[in-house]
């Protein structure tokens, strides 16, 4: 009778343990682990900066009036928008709306909705304000139908209604949380924004009545690892699936990379970026040795670009010709040429030219901090040193080297632009434009009629042919003038383990979706 009883057990007791097992193993397999480097700045769109951790996030749990389209993205997509027009002026952009769908606190998504955010992030978002000024007027057509009014043509706003910052909100939440909502964002995106702890972790459930269908995944979860070692052996152990680089220089070693692709468990993924990375020089000093063109000529023609490319980077970066990189619809094949090549005995007679002798030039060589940035700006100072240039590294923390970019206290410094919208108007518009000099993301340029109206002419041509050859003669007067020594484009790349799949990388903005991706 025991005998009977132990077989009962044991057979109630196996089919239980199974269960069990498979529960935690679907359970595994449904959700995704990202490691960051650190917490989100902001988890809303009013005050987002386009820091890329909480933009990813955004991208993720709200929803824009379009996006671009996988895998090329080359074209943008109706989200919210099923579809729309842009008046010949191309001033007035209509938009018909999508219906039936829903913010995940079951507030309906509508016009006023569109309204309400778009403003919303105009009124508290000083990021944009290059970009969202122009919004002359927003008005509510119907439930489902918007028009959106710009106080002057500019052919590259959709691409700034794809951004983290004109993610649509609830108006009901903002109205329950008010300047709480960044803890409790509400959007109509794939995933629901469930819980953070500061240090830890973010994380983020399925929603099931997402209208382009529920995501494969049933959750993601953000972990915070700060230090690149730990990020891999999380990766190789299968702590994490996903450690991304996103342009940052700070995800994984460069010289793991070869080892982490001969891992039969890892995938690394990698595309072109629009990143670009620079030795840039204060452009609006009128006074000192960068004030002359033969100068800054000089720097650029001293620095081994190849060599940089080969020895720091080992295959992670690509070469930049000028103010675009190469995979930008707007670059000009002729930049390849005009760009300064590796000549020390061209930059020593350019210096004489200038009347300047390179001992002389005892400069301070700001960068931002971390190991990359350090290999970087050792590179660099070597090569100075080959045409007798002196250059002492300050690695600055990222605050304090804008604050003094912004107040113009230096000559010199590495540094880089990383587009949020896939448009040329990201770098030259923000970068170049002399009356924009004095704000953190310029290159501090002088007064400059000519090329000031070629940069707003680039920027408010509707013909994108036409606005094509407008930046081909940008970039060429750029050349000219040389404002920095361009240097690399970091690549995009994402490790993943080899049972992760759907995802495909977005060159610019740099963010990941996660509504296709699931794991095998």
């Amino acid at each position: 009778m025991k005998f009977f009883k132990g077989m009962a057990a044991a057979a109630i007791a196996v089919p239980l343990m199974c269960s069990t097992a498979f529960a935690q193993a679907d359970d595994k397999l449904k959700t995704l682990v990202v490691a960051v480097p650190s917490d989100p700045v902001s988890l809303e769109p009013g005050t987002n900066k386009a820091e890329p951790i909480g933009s990813e996030i955004i991208l993720n749990v709200f929803d824009t009036l379009v996006a671009w389209t996988a895998p090329d993205f080359k074209a943008l997509e109706g989200r919210l928008a099923s579809k729309w027009t842009v008046s010949a002026d191309g001033k007035e952009f209509d938009f018909a709306l999508r219906e039936g769908v829903k913010f995940q606190d079951g507030t309906p998504f509508d016009a006023a909705a569109v309204k309400f955010s778009l403003e919303r992030t105009k009124a508290t978002n000083p990021y944009v304000k290059a970009t969202f000024d122009l919004i002359k007027d927003i008005t509510v057509v119907s439930p489902t139908e918007v028009k959106i009014t710009l106080s002057a043509p500019y052919p590259a706003f959709l691409s700034i209604l794809a951004q983290p910052q004109s993610a649509i909100v609830s108006p009901t939440a903002v109205a329950k949380y008010g300047d709480k909502f960044a803890s409790h964002p509400v959007g109509t995106g794939p995933f629901i924004f469930q819980s953070a702890q500061a240090d830890t972790n973010v994380v983020l459930e399925a929603n099931p009545a997402y209208f382009r269908g529920a995501p494969k995944l049933s959750k993601i979860i953000y972990r915070v690892i700060p230090d690149a070692s730990t990020r891999r052996l999380e990766l190789e152990s299968g702590g994490v699936d996903i450690v991304q680089q996103q342009g940052q220089l700070s995800a994984i070693a460069a010289e793991d990379i070869a080892a982490l692709k001969a891992n039969k468990d890892i995938k690394v993924l990698e595309t072109s970026s629009q990143i670009i990375r620079q030795l840039e020089f204060n452009n609006n000093k009128k006074d000192g040795p960068f004030a002359n063109v033969k100068v800054r000529e000089a720097i650029a023609h001293a620095i081994d670009y190849d060599g940089l490319l080969a020895g720091v980077f080992g295959g992670t970066a690509e070469r930049v010709y000028g103010p675009l990189t190469s995979n930008s619809w707007a670059f000009d094949p002729k930049m390849k040429d005009l760009a300064p090549k590796y000549d020390p005995d061209l930059a020593k007679k350019l210096l004489k030219e200038a009347g300047v002798d390179p001992s002389s030039l005892n400069i301070k060589l700001y960068s931002f901090q971390g190991p990359l940035w350090g290999a970087v700006a050792t590179f660099v100072q070597a090569n100075l040193a080959d045409i007798g240039v002196t250059a002492t590294i300050e690695q600055t923390e990222f605050p304090a080297l804008r604050s003094l970019q912004t107040s113009g206290q230096f000559d010199v410094a590495l540094d880089g632009r990383q587009p949020w919208y896939n448009d040329p108007d990201s770098h030259i518009t923000i970068g170049y434009l002399s009356s924009l000099a004095n704000t953190a993301m310029t290159f501090r340029m002088p007064e400059d009629k000519e090329l000031d109206d070629l940069i707003l002419k680039a920027q408010q041509t509707s013909d994108m042919e036409a606005r094509k050859q407008l930046y081909f003669k940008v970039q060429e007067e750029l050349s000219k003038r040389v404002p920095a020594a361009y240097l690399f484009s970091p690549k995009l790349i994402v490790y993943e383990r080899a049972n992760v799949e759907g995802l495909v990388v977005n060159s610019a903005p740099p963010l990941n979706e996660y509504w296709s991706v699931y794991k095998k």
